[in-house]
């Protein structure tokens, strides 16, 4: 199923649209209900690109100018998913609204014209795009599947095996801590690295502080302060493994007080982001909102 055009807003800006549309419906039913089925699934898919950006799945900061950029580029790639076949709820919907209608090859009308009495098309259209409106009303119940890009899919695929065990000992999904691993270290772009060039596999960026006994290293990093950034030289702890780095995050969490709201969230993205940021995790105002958004894109795989 194709469309020639922006499937989601032609109807806004194209005063012509709808008439050629209503001149579809009279010669072509089946051709205009799968127009229309098209442009209501690029509408959702729209709404459900600008649901992911609000929530700042990536991490990074926004910007009126970066978010315009990143709005033409969602609308891209929605009209190339719809090009390309979408995601089969427009077949779907064409199907629904036909089978409503009863504008199948069995079902022509008495007048042997082959074409949908024209009452009975918007009727029909309406029934089954309220049907599935209220499903797309709970979408946040079941978001729908998110593609991530290869480089930070590795990423995933690499710290995975490691945050099951550290995942049950605080009783959420081993997603939530490869998120909060990803949203801290930039996916793997920011590690904390020794002047000579080694790992300090801390990718949960957690300090040093007087009680650590263990290998530190010293870096630049950003701190909020009244809600400005700043950049200062902090000390963080250094591990000999990615399951080091693990382990101390669980124990970190489990033996402390800020943190227990955290614990037992299952997959509670927003439930354990917010429970970090009021214990003090970080000092970025945005960051709950930051580490949900990234711990639900992977939970959404």
């Amino acid at each position: 199923m194709q469309v020639s055009r922006d499937a989601s807003n032609q109807l806004a800006i194209d005063p012509n649209a709808t008439e050629r549309l209503s001149s579809l419906a009279r010669s072509n039913p089946k051709e205009a209900i799968r127009q229309v089925a098209s442009q209501f699934e690029a509408i959702l898919l729209n709404q459900m690109m600008a649901s992911m950006r609000s929530n700042g799945f990536d991490g990074e900061e926004d910007s009126s100018e970066l978010g315009t950029y990143r709005g033409m580029l969602d609308q891209q790639m929605v009209n190339a998913m719809v090009q390309g076949g979408g995601t089969g709820l427009a077949d779907m919907l064409a199907r629904q609204i036909e089978g409503v209608a009863r504008i199948d090859q069995a079902a022509t009308p008495a007048a042997g014209s082959g074409m949908l009495p024209l009452p009975a098309l918007p009727a029909a259209a309406a029934k089954a795009i309220r049907k599935y409106a209220e499903a797309a009303g709970t979408a946040t119940a079941a978001p729908a599947p998110v593609a991530i890009p290869s480089e930070r899919q590795a990423f995933v695929s690499t710290l995975l095996p490691h945050a099951g065990q550290a995942a049950e000992r605080l009783g959420v999904a081993p997603e939530l801590l490869v998120g909060h691993a990803a949203l801290e270290s930039g996916w793997g772009s920011r590690s904390i690295r020794h002047p000579d060039g080694r790992e300090s596999y801390n990718l949960f960026g957690i300090k040093a502080g007087g009680s650590w006994r263990g290998e530190s290293v010293a870096t630049l990093t950003t701190e909020y302060v009244d809600g400005k950034a700043r950049k200062q030289v902090e000390s963080f702890r250094s591990y000999p493994s990615l399951q080091a780095a693990f382990d101390d995050y669980a124990k970190l969490l489990e033996g402390s007080s800020r943190y227990q709201r955290a614990l037992n969230q299952g997959d509670n993205a927003q439930g354990f982001a917010v429970a970090l940021q009021q214990g003090g995790y970080a000092t970025d105002p945005a960051y709950a909102r930051k580490l949900a958004g990234v711990a639900q894109s992977l939970l959404a795989r």
